[in-house]
């Protein structure tokens, strides 16, 4: 039988709800014939329900926690540590002192609580408005709202039962308890019955004034009244059987101690894999299968709905629009849910449904939560029970999940229908992108194995700065400043790097360059680049329609972008035969042209050119190639993404001229990794090579002058100052 977890709360002090909580904790000892805990959550350590429960107290929350996370105990170790009296009862306090306590966080107070749960019965002295009440009130199997009968009490109910009506709270868990009846000039009971029908609640516990509890307090003894004749022990012990027939459904959420910034998990998840077994596997699966069976039961309701109510889902882009489709949605859903009898949900629980539901209406279903962090930059689903993403440059499994193979394959189709594209077994994979310019790209079988699968790259809000980047520790101030004079001396620049080291970004930022009194025309297979300049005309690629006709190639608008009148081409990547239509540009009048191509070196990056140029279907020699490259490409941007994550500009290279078998380069700059702490975070320096810019002078005659001061090594100024 799973232990129970009663919060006994009201709306100030005095309304006796810490005499109520040890009396409901001695008379569940005595039902249930096990040790009943009394959390007490006194911020200031005043031992008030130590003193109305006659004990002393022992193992405080924080000492607990602080043990946990040293590792001197586990939470099995927990049990048999609680004092208690003759009654069964035992207290625990917050903390040792104030300052103690003012450390704790909403996430330990709830990670502690659903662990000690686990073994012991737990009532909860609280306070209405604390940091803590929150997370108090979603865990609790029982809620005792205690308050008296007078004006004051009454109002400051009323005051509380709104602002939790606000937050979703449902109030089919509470049992309101009146405390200290038939005092003189109390309230009126129809007065009181009327302020509790605004919530459609009724009075449950009516708890008289109890002349022998004020007795034993004054003797400084324990307020625990065991006369069966009392009408106050009787109440209690009503109250106590009330409280235990109502149960929530747990989570295995506390195997693991939370982190200052974690996050509240998606009902039966827990917040980590560590320390599960496979019982609480099998619950938590079970307990999902509910869940999803629960919001597919809902949302085809809420589809009949909206077709019965004929609801434009079309917003059309109009962000009003939208946020009122929104608002109807929601409150289409939370009447749905309301319908359904015997659903005993938590706020959180109630909300996270409702978002769910209203995401997988309007928008992309489970990716919608992650598409809202801005901390994530890659959002992978190789199957429909399994995503990943990318955040801060780790990739880690999320707990989202898709009903099943049809669910993904609709969500690719709700992203491609906007642009005209299609996705079946006659054209199984497709490149897209979402309104706030994410890169999508989809595969389903037979290609894709296991299932249909979805890669979304995303790009920040807003392009990084300079600024940005220096403070990422992506590039260094110095080879900020060379570049900026190379793109305004108009040369010409690759970009080079694997799959998700920052090429956009650093093509982003290095176009920011360009003077605003030229014509710069960019050339993508998806549109991602975000150039800040008003002179642009942006070209995108274009896949054949179903016939199979229609494609528009990159080498296609490459082409077509010199009869533009460009002063700058920007190529986002070149994967093809483009390569060389590309170089001729540079080679014909559009100096200061952009481009990234995948490469893990400089070295890398010419082979690259090589090869992609003769994808073009000419028939040219090699020496040639070398030459075309060698006139054409002035400098090698070379990007890496690092062990830890981080991604940064490791070598700036120059080419200087070329021989039969090879490319000549010198570098200018370069990152070096000096070690690897026990985090595995990277650290090391930006430097220069020493080296001098084969065209310097071509700077200083052009009125770029460039320091040479900052391509002089430490060495080089320690030799010249000796």
């Amino acid at each position: 039988m799973a232990n129970k977890l009663i919060l006994v709360t009201g709306d100030r002090e005095g309304v006796g709800k810490t005499t109520l909580a040890v009396n409901v904790a001695a008379r569940l000892s005595q039902i249930r014939r096990q040790p009943v805990a009394v959390i007490d959550t006194d911020p200031y350590c005043r031992n008030e329900v130590a003193q109305a429960a006659g004990t002393g107290t022992g193992t405080s929350v924080l000492q607990f926690l602080d043990q946990l996370a040293s590792r001197q105990i586990t939470w099995p170790m927990v049990r048999g540590r609680l004092a208690t009296n003759a009654a069964g009862v035992g207290v625990v306090n917050l903390g040792a002192n104030a300052r103690d306590t003012s450390r704790m966080t909403p996430e330990q107070w709830a990670f502690f609580i659903q662990g000690f749960n686990q073994f012991y019965d737990t009532v909860i002295d609280m306070e209405s408005v604390s940091p803590l009440s929150t997370n108090s009130l979603d865990l609790a199997d029982a809620v005792v709202w205690t308050f008296l009968p007078n004006a004051m009490s009454m109002r400051g109910m009323v005051q509380n039962l709104e602002a939790l009506h606000n937050q979703k709270f449902s109030f089919n868990k509470f049992i309101f308890a009146l405390n200290q009846a038939g005092l003189p000039q109390a309230l009126a009971d129809d007065t009181i019955l009327r302020g509790l029908e605004r919530f459609g609640e009724d009075l449950d516990i009516i708890l008289p004034f109890e002349p022998e509890i004020l007795r034993l307090l004054n003797q400084g003894r324990a307020a625990i009244v065991e006369s069966s004749r009392s009408h106050y022990f009787q109440q209690v012990t009503a109250l106590t059987e009330m409280a235990g027939r109502m149960t929530r459904e747990r989570t295995a959420s506390f195997s693991v101690m939370p982190s200052g910034n974690s996050q509240p998990n998606q009902p039966g998840r827990p917040a980590s894999s560590a320390g599960s077994n496979a019982i609480v596997d099998k619950i938590l699966q079970e307990k999902n299968a509910r869940w999803n069976k629960l919001k597919q039961q809902i949302h085809r309701e809420l589809v009949e709905e909206l077709n019965v109510r004929r609801i434009d889902l079309d917003t059309k882009g109009d962000p009003v629009r939208e946020r009122q489709l929104r608002t109807n949605v929601e409150s289409t859903v939370n009447s749905l849910i309301g319908k359904e009898k015997d659903l005993a949900l938590a706020r959180e629980e109630r909300e996270m449904l409702v978002k769910e539901l209203v995401d997988e209406a309007l928008g992309l279903g489970p990716l919608e939560e992650l598409l809202r962090d801005s901390q994530i930059t890659e959002i992978m689903v190789n199957r429909f029970d399994q995503v990943y993403v990318e955040r801060r440059g780790k990739i880690t499994l999320s707990d989202k999940r898709f009903f099943d193979n049809n669910h993904v394959i609709q969500v690719i189709r709700r992203i491609i229908a906007p642009l005209g594209r299609r996705i079946d077994e006659s054209t199984p994979l497709v490149d897209a992108r979402l309104k706030d310019g994410s890169r999508v790209n989809a595969i389903i079988p037979p290609l894709a194995v296991n299932g249909p699968s979805i890669t979304i790259r995303r790009f920040p809000e807003k392009a990084y700065s300079t600024t940005d980047l220096m403070r990422m520790d992506s590039i260094s101030p110095s080879m900020i400043e060379f570049l900026k004079v190379c793109v305004l001396a108009k040369k010409n620049i690759v970009i080079a790097g694997g799959t998700g080291t920052g090429k956009t970004t650093i093509l982003n930022l290095l176009s920011s360059f360009i003077p605003d009194d030229e014509r710069i025309v960019t050339v993508e297979d998806t549109a991602e680049l975000r150039l800040q300049q008003e002179h642009v005309v942006r070209l995108e690629a274009r896949p054949p329609n179903i016939e199979g006709h229609g494609a528009i190639s990159i080498r296609d608008l490459v082409k077509n972008s010199l009869r533009m009148r460009p002063d700058r081409i920007v190529v986002g990547e070149c994967r093809a035969g483009e390569a060389l239509d590309m170089l001729q540009a540079m080679n014909t009048g559009h100096d200061g042209s952009l481009t990234t191509i995948h490469a893990n070196s400089p070295r890398d990056a010419f082979t690259r050119l090589e090869t992609l140029c003769l994808m073009a279907g000419m028939d040219l020699p090699v020496w040639a190639l070398r030459e075309q490259i060698r006139s054409a490409v002035h400098l090698v941007v070379q990007l890496s993404r690092l062990q830890d994550g981080t991604r940064k500009v490791t070598c700036i290279t120059e080419v200087t001229g070329r021989t039969d078998e090879s490319i000549q380069t010198q570098d200018l700059f370069r990152f070096v990794q000096d070690s690897v702490d026990d985090q595995s975070h990277v650290h090391g320096h930006f430097e220069t090579t020493g080296a001098l810019p084969t065209f310097y002078n071509d700077l200083k005659a052009k009125g770029l002058a460039l320091d040479a001061a900052l391509f002089v090594t430490d060495a080089q100024k320690g030799a010249k100052s000796a």
